[in-house]
């Protein structure tokens, strides 16, 4: 890595502090003039590269930073050897590669105890749940309710479909819903969770059934980078609109 190329990446630090500090107004780099070209693209390269800076979490003693910006923008000589630069840039990598296993191994303990804790939780769940009046427990685990009562034909475990849903977890969260995403969706019975392709197979045109879905059925240990954790039971109320390419 050259000397120049590390220290154009560290120049939006200034800026990025200084669009984020409402505290002090004064601040003049607060109101610097973007008013050429050339003035308002310096501002986005900054604002661009800051932002990659800022969520590194670099931080930059503001003294030295200006220093080696001026030296690499006026192309004078580094005040600092190959192998000083290299040395630095070394150590520098090795407090970041410690920090994100720190991290990780923080997420992956994290993980765990959801998962544990989401397992026992949904456990417990289906249990209760599964003894309730008009429940019904099939052989794979899956729980359902009719609401209301279909007719007509069911689909096949390929089927595309039009449904309207909505999703929840066993506290209650609500993670989604068709009408977020502008009404009935479409989609198919082999693209979407066991849960649903199993229990859609059962359901008629026109029923609504309540369904709670186990993590086996779901998303598993891995969860989803959303609500939805690792061993999550869910539950979902799913309205079967249609048939697609059924007449």
């Amino acid at each position: 890595m050259k000397i120049k190329t590390l220290l154009l990446a560290s120049v939006a630090v200034l800026a990025l502090t200084a669009c984020n500090d409402k505290s002090e107004p004064e601040n003049a780099e607060a109101t610097t003039a973007l008013e050429s070209e050339a003035q308002k693209l310096a501002y986005v390269i900054g604002m661009d590269t800051g932002g990659k800076l800022a969520h590194a979490e670099i931080e930059l003693d503001r003294d030295a930073f200006m220093a080696g910006l001026n030296d690499a923008l006026d192309n004078r000589e580094s005040q600092l050897t190959q192998e000083e630069l290299a040395t630095v840039v070394q150590a520098f990598q090795e407090r970041q590669q410690a920090k994100q296993e720190v991290a990780d191994a923080e997420r992956e303990q994290a993980m765990a105890q959801a998962a544990e804790h989401n397992a026992a939780e949904g456990k417990a769940f289906l249990a209760e749940n599964g003894a309730k009046d008009g429940v019904t427990t099939t052989e794979s685990g899956l729980q359902y309710k009719v609401i209301e009562a279909g007719s007509g034909a069911s689909p096949k475990s390929d089927s595309a479909v039009r449904v309207n849903y909505r999703g929840r977890l066993v506290d209650g969260t609500e993670f989604d819903a068709s009408e977020n995403h502008g009404g009935a969706v479409e989609l198919r019975l082999d693209q979407v969770i066991p849960g649903w392709t199993e229990a859609l197979q059962k359901m008629q045109e026109g029923a609504k059934w309540e369904l709670y879905v186990p993590a086996e059925l779901a998303y598993g240990s891995g969860g989803t980078s959303g609500l939805i954790g690792p061993n999550a039971t869910l539950i979902f109320e799913v309205e079967l609109v249609k048939i697609l390419g059924e007449e």
